[in-house]
Order: C-alpha cells, then structure tokens, then sequence
C-alpha cells in the first residue's frame, strides 16, 4: 500500500509541531493544530478536496482523524517522554490513522490516492 500524500506533510508539520509545544506557541500556518476539532476538521477538508468523500464517510473519517488529534495532542503534553519517544509514538499513531482511513475508502479513492504525486516538502 502506497503512503497517502496527506499524511507525508503532516508527520513533517508534527515534527516542527513537537518542538514548539515545549513554549506553548502553535508554528505559523498550523492553527489547525489547535485542537483535536480544528485538526479533525481540517484533515477531513483536505481529504474531501483530494479525492471527493460521500456524505457517509465524512462522519466516519472525522472521528478517526479526532481521535488521530487527541492521541496526538497526549503525545505533545506528555513530558516523561524523550523527543525520540514522542517522534516514535507520533509516527505509530500516523500508521493506525492512515490503515483506519484506508479501510474506509472506495478503491477508486484508493487508487486516486496512489496516483497522486506527493507534494513538496515544505522548506523550515
């Protein structure tokens, strides 16, 4: 299975994420980093732009990208773990996400997914 695009920028957007959290300050361009909501909500949007959801699986794959921003906002608050740690539980908890939301796409979604090119990396 081919990594979907989305979840390539965003592991890069939560590494940068990791290391502001120590002082408080959400990085420029990231307010979807937020909350939980405003992460489910922008993730599902991006999704929806990418490849077209139905009315049925928006529900669905909100609450598995709110679930995605709740681990991932314990990961950034939990400071009894080392910064190798936290960028190795962020990266399982992209993993889970990323199956979870491909077992919820159609396989023409699917294939829409792979065949986009992946976009470049932001420059930090």
């Amino acid at each position: 299975m081919k990594r979907m695009a989305i979840f390539l920028l965003l592991l890069s957007a939560f590494a940068c994420f990791a290391g502001a959290q120590n002082n408080g300050a959400v990085p420029p361009g990231h307010q979807m980093l937020a909350s939980p909501d405003a992460f489910a909500d922008g993730h599902l949007a991006a999704l929806d732009k990418q490849i077209g959801l139905s009315a049925e699986q928006k529900p669905q794959l909100r609450a598995v990208f709110l679930q995605e921003g709740k681990d991932l906002f314990a990961v950034f608050g939990d400071s009894s773990l080392s910064d190798t740690q936290k960028q190795a539980r962020i990266q399982q908890i992209h993993v889970a996400t990323r199956d979870k939301v491909w077992s919820l796409l159609t396989h023409d979604q699917r294939k829409q997914m792979s065949e986009q090119p992946t976009p470049p990396r932001p420059v930090t």
